[in-house]
């Protein structure tokens, strides 16, 4: 079990967050469902764990600049490879940023028209390293079918479970077809959907935990409110 580093988490959930997990996070833009897995991430680096974030239509330099609002720098461990940026980039996008240079802190997986393997192959890899990850799926949907996503979830949850590691799919919310985020969420460990909460001197929000497995949580809802340094749960949590 795993509190991610957010205080108050364990008490909200009676014990953390299982290990050996993929946990898809989702809501509209804007509200902070990237930073849990970024706060996640970056307080399992400072316990020495390694960590590989992919992104696509994001650059490494994107995703810096947004953990540098909360002051989690990440360049140390950059420096000695146990937090690496991977750039997956299908075939159109690689056109896209074909005339850009490409970024000596980022890695880059050139993947084919119709096959998500090289992804794959890279994912297992980096979890025998014993990495945690996130993974930006969005741009991936839309660039190839459902069945390749359905087989890239499939794989990443059943490495997860004899590997080990805590993994995070990141997805926006009312971009894709119900149906299909339907089916991703049936096929990972957990689900959580972050909304926005009206807060009185700071941004507040909301985690309604869709589906956990190996857990019953004491509430349904967490309410959060974004600090300096992050996210902070509230102890005091609304039951949904």
């Amino acid at each position: 079990m795993s509190d991610f580093g957010l205080q108050g988490i364990s008490y909200v959930l009676g014990g953390g967050f299982p290990t050996n997990s993929v946990y898809l996070l989702t809501g509209e833009p804007g509200t902070f469902y990237a930073t849990f897995a970024q706060q996640a991430l970056f307080n399992a680096s400072k316990q020495k764990i390694k960590v590989v974030y992919y992104t696509s239509e994001a650059s490494c330099d994107d995703v810096i600049q947004d953990m540098n609002t909360f002051k989690w720098d990440v360049n140390d461990a950059m420096d000695d490879g146990s937090w690496l940026f991977t750039r997956v980039l299908p075939p159109q996008l690689k056109t896209v940023t074909s005339n850009t240079p490409e970024d000596p802190r980022e890695r880059r997986i050139d993947l084919p028209p119709h096959s998500l393997t090289p992804l794959r192959e890279d994912f297992l890899e980096r979890l025998n390293e014993g990495r945690w990850s996130a993974l930006s799926l969005s741009y991936l949907m839309k660039s190839y079918p459902e069945d390749e996503i359905t087989d890239l979830i499939m794989y990443w949850v059943n490495a997860a479970h004899n590997l080990g590691g805590v993994h995070f799919i990141l997805l926006p919310k009312g971009i894709h077809e119900e149906s299909r985020v339907n089916y991703i969420k049936s096929l990972v460990d957990g689900v959580l959907s972050f909304k926005f909460a009206q807060g009185f001197e700071q941004a507040e929000g909301e985690i309604d935990i869709e589906k956990l497995r190996r857990v019953i949580p004491k509430v349904k809802t967490i309410r959060h409110a974004v600090q300096d340094n992050g996210l902070a749960i509230e102890t005091t949590a609304r039951v949904g």
